[in-house]
């Protein structure tokens, strides 16, 4: 990745809390996408899911994906673009910590005590993206 790429991948990456849409293709060739928790780390963005999601199956089966952060409210902005999905079993809890923190605070809740009680079964989701491309329809929305 160049760092034109790197600056456009930080411009919504670092600090939104809004779900990484992320698509894959399923083995009967047909698209899904997934919506869930992400952080960017070194120029990658990590996911955390159960070992026995779906999606898991599929990015095992092809490790293709394209993804999208972007609000759903005007004026619409965000990032999209393709990579490789690698699959790392060992860091599932740490990047779940990383994402309980990110979206939840540090303030404990019942949603954060159901996910810690469940890490050992998570797994990462490491996104290497590919092409990245951001759009920012600001200036052409400012009535809206």
């Amino acid at each position: 990745m160049q760092k034109e790429e790197i600056k456009k991948l930080d411009y919504m990456l670092t600090d939104t809390k809004i779900p990484i849409r992320l698509a894959c293709i399923k083995p009967n060739g047909m698209p899904s996408i997934v919506s869930l928790w992400y952080t960017c780390i070194d120029n990658k963005i990590y996911c955390a899911t159960q070992k026995t999601a779906k999606i898991v199956s599929y990015f095992e089966n092809n490790s293709s994906c394209g993804f999208e952060i972007a609000a759903d409210k005007p004026p619409y902005k965000g990032v999209r673009g393709d990579g490789c999905v690698a699959i790392l079993n060992g860091r599932g809890a740490q990047i779940l910590d990383i994402l309980i923190a990110k979206y939840l605070g540090e303030k404990e809740s019942t949603l954060s005590k159901f996910l810690k009680n469940n890490s050992q079964t998570e797994l990462a989701l490491e996104i290497t993206p590919h092409k990245i491309f951001n759009y920012d329809y600001s200036k052409r929305m400012k009535d809206v």
